[in-house]
């Protein structure tokens, strides 16, 4: 638990500078560092990280997806030339899995291809996420840029502390042994309020009105898709029978084990903003 805790905050004092420099250059290398970090966990995780075609297939595409975000001037614009590089990745991936005769399977390839493509565009989004802007208000981006961090580690969190004083009903045991139905409800309900507070704290700190009904609405399916990110990597750790994806956080794992939940609400709240950009989360 010290390990955690300690790790954590020597975590959370590193990505500051990050944040406060959010747009500028700093935030892509972040991003580029740890999609690429990730996108070599899942290979490590299926055993082909010594597979040199499908290393650079898979990085060399993770960094795109960061590098565009910025090098494209509109959000259609990413999506497209994304959806595009995509189709070229998946196709050449299962190609490579084709004439390895029988080192790779097709199965791996297109679990790799899921996985690499879930991964960069989840910490793509945070850059897009920041950079995004609504009417007037240019540092939009940076408040909203906050919750893919606030919702899904506060949402982790109090699940884990409902979860240990209140849990007795396993969630999902055959995919992660220790989460209970109260810890998944206490992690919900224990993220809505306190982002309840970080809005009051943005509003009367920084003058920022939220818009509460979509914030909680957007802390609501956050939630539960981080949880369901969470989920996923750990199903897939379980299936491949590794305790964590890495040990770049002491007490933590690796990037996969850190950042499972951010990837999974990051690209959600990012589509909010796109799709419902009538409705801001803050005025």
């Amino acid at each position: 638990m010290l390990k955690r805790i300690l790790t954590a905050l020597i975590g959370i004092c590193i990505m500051l500078p990050f944040i406060f420099f959010s747009h500028t250059v700093p935030l892509m290398v972040f991003t580029c560092v740890l999609s690429a970090v990730g996108v070599y966990e899942i290979l490590k995780c299926l055993g082909k990280s010594d597979n040199l075609v499908l290393l650079v297939l898979s990085v060399s595409f993770t960094l795109s997806a960061q590098l565009l975000t910025r090098l494209l001037d509109s959000d259609y614009r990413y999506l497209g030339t994304m959806l595009l590089i995509t189709v070229v990745f998946s196709f050449v991936s299962m190609v490579s899995a084709v004439v390895s005769k029988g080192k790779t399977s097709i199965a791996d390839a297109v679990l790799l291809n899921g996985f690499t493509v879930y991964i960069s565009f989840g910490f793509a989004s945070l850059i897009l996420l920041r950079d995004t802007e609504h009417g007037k208000y240019s540092k939009y981006g940076l408040v909203i840029f906050l919750l893919a961090f606030i919702i899904p580690w506060l949402c982790d969190a109090m699940a884990y502390f409902t979860g240990r004083f209140l849990g007795k009903h396993k969630l999902i045991p055959d995919v992660s042994p220790k989460k209970t139905v109260e810890g998944a409800i206490g992690g919900v309900v224990g993220a809505m309020l306190l982002t309840a507070v970080f809005g009051l704290v943005m509003q009367f700190s920084f003058g920022w009105t939220p818009n509460y009904l979509m914030l909680m609405l957007v802390t609501f399916v956050g939630c539960i898709v981080s949880q369901f990110g969470d989920l996923v990597a750990s199903l897939l750790k379980r299936e491949h029978g590794i305790k964590d994806y890495g040990k770049l956080f002491p007490g933590h794992g690796g990037v996969m084990d850190r950042f499972d939940s951010c990837i999974a609400t990051a690209p959600f709240i990012y589509l909010v903003c796109v799709i419902f950009s009538q409705y801001p989360l803050f005025y």
